[in-house]
Order: structure tokens, then sequence, then C-alpha cells
């Protein structure tokens, strides 16, 4: 139920940061939107999984003290390790779950959530114009379109602006469409019947009460930026923490028949990297196990019955795990300090801390 929780979360958070303005702008439909989110439950499971079995472990184990169940077990022989194996087995065999989908089904769903938004932009690129508004996202134009139908734009005006920000020219269409050029990375706004009103700013004695130059015209094209309106370019090469672990495994060796072309320091760079981040996927899920020896006797010693209260514990427990394996990733540009290693550190400082209470609990 815990880890329902905090998967429910983490997507609320992706769908505030990318799928509600989408749909707000209806360049998704509420039924793309529940496959997005589909998409990506597996990558929002492996990161909320840790915090949800630390929450979990924390509530019950936290109930059971508070109840003295745990002193009536100990009371007629029961050791520690008898009392927690259940807890141990559910954290290990999460553990081992964690790790495959964090090698493999996490990055497949980060792929696919991309791919997914590509496909839109590909397939249905006038979704991205929309009528009644000023359009103004595309970096250097501003668009208003009266009205969409039968596939077209009507009543279309374009205003154009240089990198001063300054008018450049006033566009008039009665008609249009907006398609997506694969090669390029850029939409093409193709205009039927309208004029061009030419300003010239280039001349500081310009006055724009004088009549511009008009330029008529049956059909042109317009080529508006993808990319920059995206905030990312749509064709991108694949970030490592994107890969599977075969695709990790597979960079790596294509690094070895590429020692010709690429310098001795570059290649190391980026085998640590690749290697970190097999290490973190790994590491990440190894995380289950020692938050789980952390909190078996940190839930005895804290005896609350308050759910929220532990799992606020839990949040930030996890919170502090999680921001300092973000900050060892930040060692992958420094590979004598061997961050493929560092990223194990939280782990082994939290394994180490969770048996010495362990013990003294015993």
């Amino acid at each position: 139920m815990a880890t329902g929780l905090f998967v429910s979360i983490l997507l609320i958070a992706n769908v505030m940061r990318d799928i509600i303005g989408w749909i707000t702008m209806k360049r998704l439909t509420c039924r793309e939107a529940v496959q997005l989110l589909g998409i990506l439950t597996p990558s929002a499971i492996s990161h909320a999984l840790p915090l949800g079995m630390m929450a979990g472990v924390l509530i019950v184990i936290g109930r059971m003290s508070s109840q003295n169940e745990i002193l009536a077990m100990k009371s007629i022989g029961m050791g520690m390790w008898e009392i927690t194996r259940p807890i141990f087995l559910l954290a290990l065999s999460f553990t081992l779950f964690s790790g495959y989908v964090n090698l493999y089904h996490a990055p497949h769903s980060i792929n696919e959530y991309r791919q997914f938004f590509r496909n839109i932009i590909r397939e249905k690129p006038m979704r991205f114009i929309t009528p009644k508004i000023f359009n103004d996202y595309f970096p250097g134009y501003v668009i208003y379109v009266d009205s969409l139908s039968n596939g077209n734009f009507n009543d279309m005006k374009i205003w154009r602006f240089d990198e001063r920000n300054l008018l450049d020219s006033y566009i008039s269409a009665k008609s249009g469409q907006m398609v997506f050029e694969e090669s390029s990375g850029t939409f093409l706004l193709k205009l039927n019947d309208g004029n061009v009103e030419k300003f010239d700013i280039h001349d500081p004695a310009t006055d724009f009460r004088k009549v511009p130059k008009i330029i008529f015209f049956q059909n042109i094209t317009i080529n508006l930026p993808a990319k920059e309106f995206l905030g990312t370019p749509i064709d991108v090469p694949k970030k490592f923490h994107w890969m599977t672990l075969n695709e990790l495994l597979a960079a790596k060796k294509s690094l070895n028949s590429r020692k010709d072309t690429i310098s001795y320091e570059s290649i190391r760079h980026q085998k640590t990297l690749i290697n970190m981040q097999i290490s973190s996927n790994i590491a990440n899920a190894f995380g289950i196990l020692a938050m789980t020896i952390v909190a078996i006797p940190l839930g005895m010693k804290v005896h609350r019955r308050d759910t929220s209260l532990n799992i606020g514990i839990a949040l930030c427990l996890c919170i502090g795990y999680y921001f300092v394996m973000a900050m060892f990733s930040l060692f992958g540009d420094y590979p004598r300090l061997r961050p493929d290693i560092l990223v194990w550190l939280p782990n082994i400082v939290l394994a180490g801390l969770g048996t010495s209470l362990f013990r003294r609990t015993s």
C-alpha cells in the first residue's frame, strides 16, 4: 500500500510536469494521457519500492512494538532473526525484482514514453496550434488561427519577429496545414492564398504607420523549429540512463573498437559513465535491502502507531539517501575517484548502521 502511494505521487509529479500542459492545450486526449501513465509506471515503481518498503516496515514493526507483540515473541524464546525473517525474505525478493526493473523495464519505459511524444509530433502536428488563442511558443512567431476544420486551419494570422524582438513581417492566409519533416526535425507550416506585409526594421527611421511592402502568394511554407519548441531535439543520442543492461554492455564493447578514432581519456570517461550507470541501477535495487535493515530496529525504537508519522520518517530517510546518490552521480567526470564504486557507499553506510542497531535491538 505504501509503495502504491509513492508510485501515485511520482506519477502525479510527472503528470503535473508534462501531461497536464499537453491536455489543456488539447495536444493529448485523456485516453492518451492514461496510456502515458501506464508507460511511466515501471519507472515509478523502481523509485517507489525503497520508499514503500521502508514505510511498510516502520508501520508494521512500529505498531507491533507499541502493542508489545515483539516483546511477547521474545519472551517465548524467538530471536530477532526469527521474528524478522519474513520481512528480509520480502525485501530480498523486492530487491531482485527492482534490479530487474532498473536494468531492463525502467529504461524501456522511459524510451517508450519519449517515443510516444515523438509519434504525436510526427503523426498529429496539427495539434500544436490551438485555435482562438495567440500561440507564442514557437520562437520568433506568434500564430493565431480562427478555426480548424477538415484538416485545415482557417483564417490564419502570423506575426514574425527578429532576434531583437522587433516586428519583421505580418502574414495572413485563408487556410493552412502543418506537417512534421523528419529529416530536418522541423514543423512545416504550409499557407494558402494570402499576403505578407514586410517591414523595414533595419532602417532606424522606419515609420510603422507607413504602408509596408506587401507580397501576395498562393502557397508558401514556413519552417518552425520543433527542437526549440519542445526544449530538446527530437532525435538525440540515447543517454546512458535510457539504456538497458544489454545496450550498456554493447556500448561499452563498441568503445574498444573505436580506439583509433577516440582519445584514451575520452574512452575512459565513457566507460566510467557506463560502469557508473550499471552500478547505480543495481545499487538502487539493493537500497531496498539496506533500508529494511535500518527500518526494523528503527521501528522498534520509535514505538509509534501513527501511520502518517512513520511514512514521514521513511520519506525523510529516503530523500536523504537519494540526495547522496545524486551527489555521487556528479563524479562521473572524474574517473580516478571511481564513481562506479562510490554509488555503493550510501548502501554500505545504511547497512552498517542498520546492522549495528539490529544487534543492539537483539
